[in-house]
């Protein structure tokens, strides 16, 4: 069974699968700048979505990844959320975006109920500034009986950039959980430790789905582009779709847009499925829309616009909606860099 790898938080991944109502506004011809603004609408909706907690983390995520600032209202609230994954992704989302003026609500977190939050709070000070308490996340990743909370001490280690941590993320390649190991080999690598990206590609030719989707993704965050090759060669030659439209992003994130027609053909497909009992179609249609929509907001190509338009419009699931949402302000922001004077263009 393939499961969808994205580049989220460990603690909301057994959120994704439930089902829920959809967000307005919905679909429509519009152009850029309507469409940008109803990107936005939708992430502020989504970001207070009662129904499921995986939606609000998804909309703060996405408010915490783009060029503008409009969402910081909305990750600053989000830090009181009731659900420990979105004050968690908050807590991540001040850290990445330095926000000064979240420092006090974060200084009150590192004693929060739930220690994953204490994890990426400290990560959080750490990127304000306040180093003083940061020493503790190894522990967190060493001796913390959930394996949950190690999974994500191991994360945040990568996310801090320290090369110092390398050390400790070695030792948590003993770890008996393989989430855990599978985590802190990505940290590594983040890091630029040369053994774990070895690991690394050894592992996207796994022939296990979920494996290669997994060491795509965490190789494409190195920004290597020593990768390419790989990753042309999995989306040229994988049977999984999956593994496809982790390659399409891979290529799209080291400058290739390659993946185009791949990661758009992935929207409407019903073909490439793969017959198990134990992974239902709805679920693989569902993962390789929020894929598809990754990969084409990753490639920037504002051909993909109406089609992601679309996907904000569907008010069958709002994961998918904000995946569209996400996209649109990604492909918008790749548009506004390559108008810029002496922008570099892409050749690939």
């Amino acid at each position: 069974m393939l499961k969808h790898h994205l580049h989220c938080l460990t603690l909301i991944l057994l959120a994704l699968a439930g089902g829920c109502s959809g967000l307005r506004p919905g679909p429509g011809s519009v152009n850029r700048v309507t469409l940008k603004h109803r990107a936005i609408a939708v992430l502020e909706a989504a970001a207070q979505y009662p129904h499921n907690p995986a939606v609000r983390v998804g909309a703060v995520e996405a408010l915490s990844s783009g060029e503008d600032r409009e969402g910081l209202s909305l990750i600053r609230a989000a830090l009181l959320d009731e659900h420990p994954a979105v004050r968690f992704a908050a807590c991540v989302a001040v850290g990445r975006l330095r926000d000064t003026v979240s420092t006090a609500s974060v200084s009150k977190r590192p004693n929060d109920e739930n220690a994953s939050v204490q994890v990426a709070a400290l990560f959080a000070l750490h990127q304000l500034g306040d180093h003083t308490k940061s020493g503790r996340i190894p522990t967190y990743l060493l001796e913390h009986d959930d394996v949950t909370v190690r999974r994500n001490a191991a994360m945040i280690l990568g996310l801090l950039g320290e090369k110092t941590a390398v050390k400790v993320l070695a030792r948590a390649m003993r770890d008996a959980d393989e989430g855990v190991r599978h985590h802190a080999l990505e940290a590594m690598a983040r890091l630029g430790n040369r053994e774990a990206r070895q690991e690394l590609a050894f592992m996207v030719n796994a022939g296990i789905g979920s494996t290669e989707v997994f060491a795509i993704d965490a190789l494409a965050r190195t920004g290597d582009a020593t990768y390419l090759d790989t990753f042309r060669y999995k989306l040229a030659t994988s049977t999984p779709l999956e593994v496809r439209l982790a390659a399409a992003k891979g290529l799209a994130t080291l400058g290739s847009s390659e993946g185009l027609d791949v990661a758009r053909r992935a929207l409407r497909t019903r073909r490439e499925l793969i017959q198990d009992a134990n992974d239902p179609a709805p679920g693989q249609i569902l993962r390789a829309r929020l894929m598809a929509a990754a990969a084409l907001g990753a490639i920037g190509r504002t051909e993909a616009l109406p089609a992601m338009a679309r996907l904000m419009g569907d008010e069958q699931d709002p994961r998918v909606q904000v995946a569209g949402a996400r996209a649109v302000l990604d492909i918008l922001a790749a548009d506004r860099r390559r108008a810029l004077p002496f922008a570099p263009r892409n050749s690939r």
